[in-house]
């Protein structure tokens, strides 16, 4: 679904961000941010625990959390994007991995955010790394969340449209099985119980209802039990040309935003 400029206008706007390093809190702040935090969770994501959220989104065995906090005019926490580094050996190789946890208050969305975040801390750490196999690796609870990587990336794993590579396919079972994220079947290595379900905006349910979109149907179809809080195995290698595809993606978007054209469809 296109959306108007003019309705998205209308919407509140992010006034600015900052990022936190939880590694560099006290136990009083860790757990102040954690309730903070925890606050807009729930209007955003239904079936997670304080303890849970915390164990995940603040504080995971990563190399480097940072936590990226969205704040309104008054200085409220309105969303956040916790991007969290992990090494692993991937195929005999020391590989990096990005994971995420993201998610904005439904009034704040459609923009795109926090994939914009996302993907300025890959190259970010793709330069500092540049010989390293780096991927990010996500289980994916929402069609919108699967359809905004497709958007940016050109190589993805499982794409909609194309047969998977087997080394692919290979890498990504590797990655998944290193974290703790349960199958949801013995049978399909790439569905887990993530447990969190998608409080949806009325636009987030026009996308599924979207028969023409071939990464819609996929998702569906390979992950219906997404509404009860499984999330599709992706993994993204975030190499210098997948990244710079994304990057250049991500600066078009921008770009018909400010010079007053609708954004891209959701």
């Amino acid at each position: 679904m296109a959306i108007r400029e003019d309705i998205i206008d209308l919407a509140p706007r992010i006034a600015r961000h900052r990022t936190v390093c939880p590694g560099h809190l006290s136990e009083p702040e860790i757990a102040a941010l954690s309730a903070q935090l925890y606050a807009v969770h729930s209007r955003i994501f239904d079936g997670s625990t304080p303890e849970d959220f915390r164990a995940h989104v603040v504080e995971p065995a990563a190399e480097d959390t940072r936590i990226q906090l969205f704040l309104d005019d008054h200085g409220a926490v309105v969303g956040y994007c916790s991007l969290h580094l992990f090494r692993r050996k991937v195929l005999g190789r020391e590989s990096l991995v990005l994971r995420a946890e993201a998610g904005l208050r439904p009034e704040y969305r459609g923009r795109s955010m926090t994939y914009g975040i996302g993907i300025a801390r890959a190259a970010e750490v793709k330069l500092r790394h540049p010989f390293t196999p780096f991927y990010y690796l996500g289980t994916l609870v929402h069609t919108s969340s699967y359809h905004l990587f497709c958007k940016y990336f050109p190589q993805i794993f499982p794409h909609h449209s194309r047969d998977d590579p087997p080394r692919l396919r290979q890498i990504a079972q590797e990655l998944i099985e290193s974290f703790d994220d349960p199958a949801v079947s013995e049978h399909d290595p790439f569905v887990r119980d993530v447990g969190w379900v998608t409080i949806e905006t009325d636009a987030e349910k026009s996308l599924n209802r979207r028969g023409d979109r071939s990464d819609v149907r996929f998702f569906k179809a390979r992950n219906p039990g997404y509404p009860q809080g499984h999330g599709l195995v992706v993994v993204v290698p975030l190499t210098i040309a997948n990244i710079s595809a994304a990057l250049l993606a991500r600066v078009a978007e921008l770009g018909l935003h400010v010079f007053g054209r609708r954004l891209p469809d959701l």
